[in-house]
Formats: structure tokens, C-alpha cells, sequence
């Protein structure tokens, strides 16, 4: 009788554990699904390289700020410039 028992508690548990593994198993493949991933057209493209869609907000402010990034932090590479962080 208790083998019968423990037959049914462990069956019961596998039961359990096999809807838990499944259920996890749809939320994954419907993240994966609907992630917001999207097919953008070519001829749509140039909306999204659009200047305004950028960090800065001023095509000359963004020059000057990489022309005195390397003299601010002391360091040269990456863009063009040269010197020490002392400006010369």
C-alpha cells in the first residue's frame, strides 16, 4: 500500500514538474516571438540615419566637442587628433 502510495505522489510531482518545464518553455518562445524585432524596408531606412535621430543635437556642436575630447581627457587615438592633454 505505501509503495502505491509513493507510486502516485512521485507521478503526481513529475506531472508537476513536466507542465512547470512546458509553461516555461512557451514564455521563452513567445519573448523570443514578439521581442519587437522588426523587417525595416530600404526605402524607409533613411528616416531612421535621419540627423535628428542623433546624440547631438547641432552638427557643429558635435565637431567641437570631438575637436577638444583629447585635450580634456589626456589622450589621442580613435579620432583624429594629436597632442598631449596640455592642448599643444
Amino acid at each position: 500500500m505505501e509503495n502505491l502510495l509513493f507510486r502516485l505522489k512521485t507521478a503526481i510531482i513529475l506531472r508537476k514538474r513536466n507542465i512547470m518545464i512546458a509553461a516555461i518553455g512557451a514564455v521563452m518562445a513567445s519573448s523570443l516571438l514578439f521581442s519587437g524585432c522588426s523587417f525595416v524596408p530600404q526605402m524607409k531606412r533613411e528616416y531612421l540615419s535621419d540627423p535628428i535621430m542623433g546624440r547631438q543635437a547641432d552638427g557643429v556642436e558635435a565637431g567641437l566637442e570631438g575637436h577638444d575630447f583629447p585635450r580634456r581627457e589626456g589622450s589621442v587615438g580613435g579620432s583624429s587628433g594629436s597632442g598631449g592633454g596640455c592642448g599643444c
